[in-house]
């Protein structure tokens, strides 16, 4: 099925995004698994094609594009984002200004909402915007994705910016491909925790035991 999925993904046939969607369906493999398994795996062989150079530059983003709007696709109804968003706790998951890599924060964020966690999604949000979007929602914690080392610099000032912002109350996590590269500059800026393991995120932020308040009687 991995294989049906990168092929489809950078064939030229407008239809095989489809058909390998219903391969999936037929297959009995839901829609979680396929966003949280299968895409990231077949993010990883484009990437690999791209380095070995068995795919273009061009063939890779149109691929990856095509499994951003897959991810769309088959997170477009979920019970944790369906809530009045004034009453309960969520997490924001921030895409910085400037950043390409988008996929694996539509992962991420598909894993949370998988957990049962509300999650809002915002692309290069202006600082004027994450005011007003702090004050008018209660975000238990905020997740920023890190996809290249060259948007380090604009990833330690959000980082500041969301501290400054919430005055240090907001717990702010950061993922991301170049993580082992930066550890230090963002823990120095006031991130909280700087891991791609949603279930630490999670685990540490205490998002189990805000989902299990809002399942209780």
């Amino acid at each position: 099925m991995l294989d049906h999925l990168v092929a489809a993904v950078c064939t030229s046939d407008t239809g095989a995004v489809a058909a390998v969607l219903e391969s999936f369906r037929a297959a009995r493999i839901g829609p979680d698994a396929v966003t949280t398994e299968y895409i990231p795996a077949a993010a990883r062989i484009l990437g690999t094609a791209w380095e070995e150079d068995r795919l273009t530059f061009g063939m890779v983003t149109i691929g990856t594009a095509r499994l951003q709007a897959m991810v769309r696709q088959l997170q477009q109804d979920h019970r944790a984002d369906a809530a009045d968003p004034a009453a309960q706790s969520a997490v924001l998951v921030l895409i910085p200004p400037g950043e390409q890599h988008t996929l694996g924060a539509m992962v991420a964020a598909a894993m949370l909402r998988r957990k049962g966690v509300s999650v809002s999604v915002q692309i290069a949000p202006s600082v004027n915007d994450m005011s007003t979007m702090l004050a008018n929602r209660r975000f238990q914690a905020v997740l920023v994705t890190l996809g290249s080392i060259d948007r380090v610099d604009t990833c330690v000032k959000l980082v500041k910016t969301l501290k400054q912002i919430t005055k240090g109350a907001l717990r702010v996590a950061i993922g991301g491909a170049v993580l082992d590269e930066c550890r230090n500059d963002l823990t120095d800026a006031g991130a909280d925790l700087v891991t791609n393991d949603v279930e630490t995120v999670i685990s540490e932020f205490g998002l189990n035991e805000q989902m299990s308040e809002r399942n209780a009687w």
